[in-house]
């Protein structure tokens, strides 16, 4: 590694502060990143990682710096000579992967110098991008003493990294003040308010795929598709289907809607209707699942399914109550997102129902909490502890 510059701490604080702006609720499971460019020693630029599927930190900062080309969307070289990146640049193709790796964004952008807070906890890349850097002449600084941190205020990633059988998993709904997220009649439109609305087809078109059960399906009728500001997203998510028998109604919304689908089946099941067609023509697809001991779908299974043979690494799960309580008792929910109205339902349609925990020590904890206003709804994020 090179020289230690004095400013190279002080300037990597600002670096370290763009970390944090970033939401995790919209990152995870990739890290929360920043980075700062300079040119001559004066910075001309800075960036943060917003969103799962978005440009990284570094190529925020670069196009803040005026280096990036629209057109051809490749970094314009010379522009920038030097930056500060509070994490080690990814430096890894493959499987799932939106965007291209920074190492080679830094180099088409002829980086001179860079100074790096952290190297990358993943094992598989940890020294991987510093190494790349500094083979192809570029002066690389690693600062010590700083790790922590960084690992701080990346418990998500961390989350991610330390379950890579399957996907990291968000469980997402809309509840009246008393906790209910239907009516006694079952109808749930609309508990929250387009504001809300909104920032959940957001969380949907960062999301590789999205999960519902069968009495959603049902019950609901969703179209599931990303519509953030009214206006389709350019990704649209995989949208996975719990429906064991196969047996959803040839009117669903869902069938309506473009986009790819998964349906997960029990095995032995005999699709009928739109979803034997679709399944024929090869425009969905399937998964048939062993049922457990008490005749439900294996969910370990599915899951593990989604990651390696789907490259699902974020999911996103919106009900039912039994499926996320399910999930939440396999130990299998990483966080939790909920919309809160001003509301009081009453009765007894709760958010997460199944098994349950016999006392309250028992039960996880939430933590990092993340609070958003939403007009007159209250968004309240957290990540789910393990214990």
């Amino acid at each position: 590694m090179a020289r230690l510059s004095d400013g190279d701490a002080l300037r990597m604080e600002r670096a370290l502060f763009e970390a944090t702006r970033a939401s995790w609720l919209f990152t995870a499971p990739n890290p929360r990143v920043g980075a700062i460019a300079f040119q001559g020693g004066h910075r001309v630029g800075t960036g943060r990682h917003e969103r799962y599927g978005g440009p990284h930190a570094e190529e925020m900062a670069l196009r803040e710096a005026g280096a990036w080309d629209e057109q051809r969307q490749t970094p314009r070289p010379g522009v920038v000579d030097e930056m500060l990146v509070s994490l080690e640049p990814c430096s890894a193709r493959g499987p799932g992967k939106r965007r291209p790796p920074c190492t080679e964004l830094l180099l088409a952008a002829q980086l001179r110098r860079i100074v790096v807070a952290a190297e990358d906890p993943d094992p598989r890349h940890r020294g991987a991008g510093l190494r790349a850097l500094a083979q192809a002449g570029v002066e690389v600084v690693l600062l010590e003493g700083l790790a922590a941190r960084c690992a701080a205020h990346n418990g998500a990633f961390l989350d991610a990294l330390a379950q890579p059988e399957r996907p990291w998993i968000l469980l997402k709904w809309a509840a009246s003040f008393d906790g209910k997220t239907a009516g006694d009649s079952g109808a749930s439109r609309w508990i929250s308010g387009p504001l809300a609305r909104d920032e959940g087809h957001a969380l949907r078109a960062c999301s590789d795929a999205l999960l519902v059960g069968a009495g959603t399906l049902r019950r609901d009728d969703p179209e599931l598709s990303a519509r953030p500001g009214g206006e389709r997203a350019q990704h649209q998510p995989l949208r996975v289907l719990l429906d064991p028998e196969g047996a959803a109604p040839p009117d669903a919304r869902v069938f309506q809607a473009p986009g790819p689908r998964l349906w997960l089946l029990a095995q032995g099941a005999e699709p009928a209707g739109p979803l034997e067609q679709h399944l024929e023509a090869d425009s969905d697809r399937a998964l048939y699942l062993p049922r457990d001991a008490e005749g439900r779908l294996d969910l370990a299974a599915a899951l593990a399914a989604l990651r390696r043979d789907f490259g699902v690494r974020r999911l996103l799960v919106e009900g039912g109550a039994r499926l996320q309580g399910s999930l939440l008792a396999l130990g299998a929910a990483d966080a939790v997102v909920r919309y809160e109205a001003p509301l009081l339902l009453g009765g007894s349609h709760g958010a997460l129902l199944g098994p349950g925990f016999a006392e309250p020590a028992q039960a996880p904890r939430l933590a990092d909490e993340e609070r958003a206003e939403l007009g007159p709804d209250l968004r309240r994020a957290f990540r789910i502890v393990r214990r």
